[in-house]
């Protein structure tokens, strides 16, 4: 699964002050990007008073691993399968990855407790 994470929320979520997904997700198969401005395209993330925009330089999505759809509610958005997501844990194993121009990179992966910085 993808969730974008508004720039306002990166250092919450590594810092742990931040400790639940929630809001709009998809699965990674549903969807395909190579850089932030297609990400925006590919995940709408150009809604009303949204904090992202096609020009920006890097993106950040958390991404795990879901097993199955259960407690996901799919939304009728034309286009994209796009699902809505309850407040959960973050999962066991979860990864904040950034997404340049150049594609994508792990930054840190959480273990349950903490976020640890991804191994170069």
């Amino acid at each position: 699964m993808w969730k974008a994470v508004p720039p306002r929320l990166v250092g919450p979520y590594l810092n742990g002050q931040r400790s639940v997904l929630a809001g709009y997700v998809y699965r990674a198969q549903d969807v395909r990007f190579h850089n932030p401005t297609e990400a925006y395209l590919a995940l709408s993330l150009g809604w009303e008073d949204s904090e992202f925009a096609p020009t920006m330089t890097e993106l950040y999505l958390l991404c795990w691993l879901s097993r199955g759809v259960d407690g996901y509610q799919q939304t009728t958005s034309p286009g994209t399968s796009e699902f809505y997501l309850e407040p959960i844990p973050i999962p066991v194993g979860a990864g904040m990855c950034r997404l340049g121009p150049d594609g994508d990179a792990l930054v840190a992966r959480y273990d349950g407790v903490a976020w640890h910085p991804a191994e170069p």
